[in-house]
């Protein structure tokens, strides 16, 4: 077996192991970044293809409020961000209001939910929340399973309570998008890198060996071939949690020996969650002259599309560029559900419920398709889901997993971001901690 040395080794080259080895490389660290795709990027996945006006967005699209993590490289690598008109529409029993509030009413209620105490699941609050209005109910329903990818059943009181917060600060519920597609924001970190740092991608991790000052890499070429081994004093380990908590032998599993006990009751209390995305390329925007919109005043404003009704409750515009695509989008249970399904399948299934939704004929709207798109990430063995959510009693978990172990292991990932989890910026702040961890040790 080939053994390559090295000062640190990045296992996963997503925004977590970018952003790690950037900040490494730039100190003239030697770092062998270790990535199981053939591609960087992770759960961010941008697609250019003939005849979509603008890129695709199969994984990460948007910058959730104004994260400095994310604003500041994308001043520094010159990229243009957009942001999103905050035209919030809820469909209701055949009705839409406006729906712009939305994300203050739900912090109205995560800030009634308890932060201490015994914990519960989210579907136990509720439960207990018997004067909450059976509307409220609901969109607080879609907003777990939507926004965190989350089951009620499963996911954490605590985790989610708000209490004692206060209401949203200015611009924390803004959205933008990178206007020339994500990727450039992640090929800029590589590059940022430099010659210090080597990328191996198609390399699949499965075992890390490790004891204090010392780490070993056991990877597999997925072209196939015999495994390589990398050798290293420190390793930072930025793999989705879906990773580390997949059985030994199982595809994108990766192994420690030894095993790390605190670090296996950490992973126990956090939990992947599911989303499905699909995104259409109309011949027009056919929205604002037929079905639902079309007599609104407002029906060129409208970015985001809500209804209770599933299997796609919300969708999404890509404005402020002004093209005929549509983003359909469910998380949690419902998404598992569709997800085990052909990706025909889900297309389909996801046009039917735009035409419901829109009140025009599914037929209509197939005339109307030029192309679709969508990335089954539950399917994706270097995923095997969409992003992390806190499991009941699992308030601290986070920090457990950040925890570096014997000055040797470290860890990054939207998981192991206690206030950013889920997003891009978590990712990007976690892997700058890490490397950031290891150049003051040394």
């Amino acid at each position: 077996m080939r053994q390559r040395k090295s000062d640190v080794i990045v296992i996963g080259a997503g925004a977590a192991g970018l952003a790690a080895a950037r900040v490494l490389g730039e100190s003239g660290a030697r770092v062998e970044l270790l990535e199981a795709r053939n591609r960087i990027g992770g759960r961010i996945l941008t697609r250019r293809r003939r005849g979509w006006p603008v890129p695709i967005e199969l994984g990460a699209e948007f910058v959730h409020g104004r994260p400095p993590e994310t604003f500041r490289i994308a001043e520094e690598a010159g990229l243009l961000l957009d942001r999103l008109p905050d035209e919030h529409a809820m469909v209701a029993r055949g009705r839409i209001r406006e729906s712009s509030d939305f994300f203050d009413r739900m912090s109205r209620i995560t800030s009634r939910m308890k932060a201490s105490g015994p914990d519960r699941s989210v579907a136990e609050f509720l439960a207990g929340r018997r004067k909450l209005d059976s509307e409220s109910r609901r969109d607080f329903r879609s907003y777990v399973e939507g926004y965190h990818a989350a089951a009620l059943e499963k996911a954490s009181e605590h985790a989610l309570s708000t209490a004692g917060e206060g209401p949203p600060e200015p611009g924390e519920n803004d959205q933008f998008r990178i206007v020339t597609g994500y990727d450039r924001l992640t090929d800029w970190l590589l590059a940022k890198a430099g010659k210090s740092v080597t990328l191996r991608p198609g390399r699949a991790v499965e075992t890390i060996e490790w004891k204090r000052g010392r780490v070993s890499v056991t990877a597999r070429a997925r072209t196939g071939g015999g495994p390589a081994r990398f050798v290293a004093d420190t390793a930072i380990v930025a793999v989705p949690v879906s990773a580390l908590k997949a059985p030994r032998g199982a595809p994108g599993a990766v192994c420690f020996d030894p095993e790390i006990p605190e670090k296996r009751l950490a992973l126990a209390k956090l939990e992947t969650g599911d989303a499905a995305k699909v995104i259409f390329l109309f011949r027009e925007r056919f929205w604002e002259d037929e079905g639902l919109l079309a007599e609104r005043e407002d029906r060129f404003d409208i970015n985001f599309l809500h209804s209770r009704r599933p299997p796609f409750p919300t969708w999404w515009t890509a404005a402020p560029s002004v093209v005929p695509m549509l983003t359909g989008w469910t998380g949690g249970p419902p998404a598992e559900k569709i997800l085990a399904e052909s990706d025909e399948t889900i297309g389909r299934v996801a046009l039917e419920s735009l035409a419901r939704l829109l009140r025009i004929s599914s037929a209509r709207l197939r005339r109307l398709v030029e192309a679709w798109s969508m990335h089954n990430w539950k399917r994706d063995p270097f995923s095997r889901g969409a992003y992390s959510f806190t499991g009941i009693g699992g308030s601290s978990s986070r920090r457990d997993l950040a925890h570096p172990v014997a000055g040797t292991l470290y860890f990054a990932g939207e998981a192991t971001s206690s206030d950013q989890n889920g997003t891009v910026a978590g990712a990007l702040a976690t892997g700058e901690r890490a490397a950031r961890r290891i150049l003051r040790q040394g």
